[in-house]
């Protein structure tokens, strides 16, 4: 199993989690991350719902290779994104159930195994739900809703290069014009 990630510009991080690791996100973060194999209810919805915090906790925990590699956090924060967050954490959490002994360390594999098919079944679900609300969506309603306010599609005759000719070909509004607030300017 990998214990690296790589971040968007390309560079490779490896996850080692050990006593100093754990003390070093905890004077920075001010996070157990020990914690992250706790399936307390309050420790869920704390730190690691927040991508930010869980973020600054992933950097906390390279943070002697970010040294090495003479990079400020900004930088580190900068090639994150969100399918670097999720690799990164799979190999916190990879990192963190290894650093225990037998037997816990085989229930917690078990148990992050079990989150993750949950995961992927919500996932799948959430995916589903989307897909179908988009089909039941009509947007051409929508549309024409707003285009009777004054919105008009980029490439709509209405907007043109070459829209046929106003009544009067003279430039000056026309009545109808006048009425809806808008004039052709040649």
């Amino acid at each position: 199993m990998s214990k690296t990630f790589k971040t968007t510009d390309g560079s490779q991080w490896l996850v080692e989690v050990n006593y100093l690791t754990v003390k070093r996100v905890r004077d920075l973060c001010g996070v157990n991350v020990l914690d992250i194999c706790n399936l307390d209810k309050e420790m869920l919805s704390g730190w690691v719902a927040d991508d930010l915090k869980v973020l600054e906790v992933i950097c906390a925990v390279v943070r002697p290779q970010l040294a090495e590699r003479d990079m400020a956090d900004e930088q580190f924060f900068a090639a994150c994104d969100g399918s670097v967050l999720k690799e990164a954490v799979e190999r916190l959490v990879d990192g963190v159930s290894d650093f225990f002994q037998e037997p816990r360390r085989g229930l917690i594999k078990k148990v992050i195994a079990k989150l993750r098919q949950t995961e992927k079944q919500m996932e799948t679900a959430a995916t589903k739900a989307i897909e179908k609300a988009l089909e039941s969506c009509d947007f051409e309603a929508t549309l024409q809703m707003h285009g009777s306010s004054g919105f008009t599609l980029q490439g709509s005759s209405a907007s043109s290069p070459g829209a046929s000719p106003s009544a009067s070909s003279s430039g000056s509004p026309t009545d109808d014009s006048m009425k809806r607030g808008r004039t052709r300017r040649r």
